[in-house]
């Protein structure tokens, strides 16, 4: 044998093996997928090692693939800038829509949801420097006084599936989503009242933001301005200009007639 097809053999035998083992490590989808309670208690039931819990501070030390369910009240879920894995693909296996009401055989519809509050009971949850992808819906928040914050959501069919009172959201990038934020309602004809939503990035989702709004516009109602009075969100689809260079548009962002940002940034926050 040729000593450079000695050299090839030996040099297959150390990387083969070396590779496989970083496929496997490196991508969580090799991993068991697991759904997780932090429990009315505090407790986190199955263990892992990937959450530890400080007090009522719960901080990734890894990437997790799975779901993570919220029994508790007045937690902090801290990312530590690590990453919350769901299973969706890209792939719809159904006809689901967020917004177009109840579907027949409901059940059998994988509605996996990274970061799920479990009961009316649950607030105050505040979740922080988490990046959350690929979930049917990343977060679900139906309940009140929740804080939503400097996280990365992308690659999900819903980015923040929106339903409960005064929640806070600020400072999230939200990218490549099919929705990046939708309104739901609790309540027929409820939409979600007291929201901060400020200081974030919508960058090429199909659509950036949407609900369950009236078809006809109710004269009566104040309409929802999504900034703080002097800034607002970023919109990768905004058409105006900044003709004095503040790094604010001179003309608002549109999202529908009860529904508008002032003060479009005009770069990206993340």
């Amino acid at each position: 044998m040729k000593k450079p097809v000695i050299l090839l053999f030996i040099l297959l035998i150390i990387l083969v093996p070396t590779i496989i083992f970083l496929n496997i490590f490196s991508n969580p989808i090799a991993d068991e997928y697991k759904i997780i309670r932090i429990q009315s208690d505090g407790s986190i039931y199955p263990p892992t090692n990937s959450i530890l819990r400080n007090g009522n501070t719960y901080t990734f030390t890894d990437n997790f693939y799975g779901q993570i369910i919220i029994d508790a009240s007045n937690i902090i879920i801290d990312g530590a800038d690590h990453t919350l894995y769901g299973q969706y693909n890209g792939t719809r296996t159904d006809s689901w829509v967020v917004g177009q009401g109840s579907q027949q055989n409901t059940s059998t519809i994988p509605w996996t949801i990274g970061i799920d509050l479990a009961h009316t009971n649950c607030t105050n949850l505040t979740v922080k420097n988490l990046k959350i992808q690929n979930f049917y819906i990343a977060v679900y928040l139906w309940t009140s006084n929740n804080i939503i914050s400097e996280n990365v959501i992308t690659d999900s069919i819903v980015g923040i599936l929106l339903s409960g009172d005064s929640n806070t959201l600020i400072g999230n990038y939200i990218a490549n989503n099919e929705e990046g934020i939708f309104f739901g309602v609790n309540t027929p004809g409820n939409e979600p009242l007291n929201i901060i939503l400020n200081h974030n990035s919508f960058v090429e989702n199909k659509v950036q933001f949407s609900g369950c709004f009236c078809e006809e516009s109710n004269t009566d109602e104040d309409i929802h301005t999504w900034d703080d009075g002097k800034r607002g969100n970023y919109w990768s689809d905004y058409q105006g200009f900044d003709n004095n260079n503040d790094g604010v548009g001179d003309t608002p962002y549109i999202i529908d007639a009860l529904n508008q940002d002032r003060y479009p940034l005009m770069e990206p926050t993340k």
